[in-house]
Parts: C-alpha cells; structure tokens; sequence
C-alpha cells in the first residue's frame, strides 16, 4: 500500500516533470513535413569566439571543455544518429539580445526559413525592462522574420540561468502560440550543472558545465525527436 506521504511526492514529481517539459504539437503535426534543415539561434552558450582576457580560449558553447561537449554539437550528434542528412546551422545572437528594439534583421538574411527553428535566446536580456521595453513583440518578429511563410517547426526554450521576468514571458509566449517549451532555468540550481570550478572567471564559470551542456541538448532532444523518426 502505497503511503499518503508517497503519494504527494509522486504527484509532485508528475508536476516538475510536466515542467520541464511541454509538449505542444497541434499547430505542427509531427508528420507535417521532412525536416532538413534545423537553425538555433542563441547566445554565448551555443558560441562565444575566443576572449583570453577573461581566460577563454575556445570558439565554442562557453564552458563546454571541448566543442564536441557544447549542447548543440550534442544536439547535433543526436539528430544525426536519426538522419544524417539534416544540415544544423547555429550562431550567438547575444546582440539580439541586448538591442532587440534596434537589431538590424538582414544580418540573418541567409538563415531564413529553416524546417525547425530552436530558439535558446534569454540570457543577456535585461530581465527588469523586459515587461515594458517591447521584448515578446520583438521575440515574435524575430521569429517571424526567420520564417516568414509560418511553415517552421518552432521550439522555445527559456534561459539556464534564473530571470524573473524574461523566462515567465518566454514561457507564456510559447504557450500563447501553442509552441513546444523547453523548460532549463532549474539546472542552475545544481553548481555542477555549472563549470565554476573549470574556470576562475566567475562569468565563464556560471556557463553550463559539460553535464549542464548534455542536459540542455537532452531535454530540447525530447521535443525534436518525434521530428526525425
């Protein structure tokens, strides 16, 4: 018999784990199309070029200890293992980010109209000017510039690290389009999900660690998956 106590931790594990993430397929049936080509648009965790003056070296996801480690060469591994064919394209839109009222769109011109469209923006926003400086409107321009025809799988993710304002808006925005969420601000809850003790630069250290990077990868993979097989 299984004990009231039990009970509660099962239903509250049921709910943490809807959490994490949310399937919302209706306005993209699985079988919709083929996928061939997938973007992710992201920031300095999809890609951060060299920067030795705050100790890193690499041209890779920040943290990741190799670029074959950062979440989307892990992604990219797992939608190669189902087809191989797929062409992955990726780049560091922090700039978006930063300026998303004043961002100059052309710049993503031969990056438009992907198949499946990942979007892992949240980090760099400015979390407390988010509500009143036009960031959903923004964020849905973005997306509608990089697929026009409103023919792309699209699949939200909010940022790893905690933000008030950004990550609820994120989440309520994806629910409002009825887009696949992919909920990742908890893993930075756990410090090994982070690489703090990999650099002394406290703002390279707070990046996703390797497990951090496999566990990103691993829950957007649960989402996409259904896409290549």
């Amino acid at each position: 018999m299984i004990q009231p106590s039990v009970v509660g931790f099962l239903i509250l594990l049921a709910a943490l784990s809807q959490q994490v993430v949310e399937h919302s397929l209706t306005n993209h049936s699985v079988q919709q199309q083929p996928i061939r080509t997938v973007l992710i648009l992201g920031n300095s965790i999809v890609r951060h070029p060299p920067a030795p003056s705050i100790g890193w070296p690499n041209d890779w996801g920040m943290a990741a200890s190799v670029a074959d480690s950062d979440f989307v060469h892990c992604l990219i591994r797992d939608i190669h293992r189902s087809k191989e064919t797929v062409t992955v394209q990726y780049l560091n839109v922090a700039n978006w980010e930063r300026s998303y009222n004043h961002y100059a769109m052309n710049r993503l011109d031969s990056l438009r109209n992907p198949d499946l469209l990942i979007m892992r923006l949240a980090e760099n926003v400015v979390d407390e000017q988010a509500a009143d400086s036009g960031f959903v409107a923004n964020y849905d321009k973005l997306i509608t510039y990089l697929d026009p025809d409103n023919r792309a799988v699209k699949v939200i993710t909010d940022g790893f690290w905690v933000k008030k304002h950004v990550n609820p808006l994120i989440q309520a925005y994806a629910k409002q389009k009825q887009y696949p969420f992919v909920h990742l601000s908890d893993l930075s809850a756990d410090s090994t999900n982070m690489a703090q003790r990999q650099y002394t630069n406290k703002g390279v250290g707070i990046h996703p660690s390797d497990k951090g990077m496999r566990l990103i990868a691993s829950r957007i993979w649960a989402v996409i998956k259904p896409y290549f097989t």
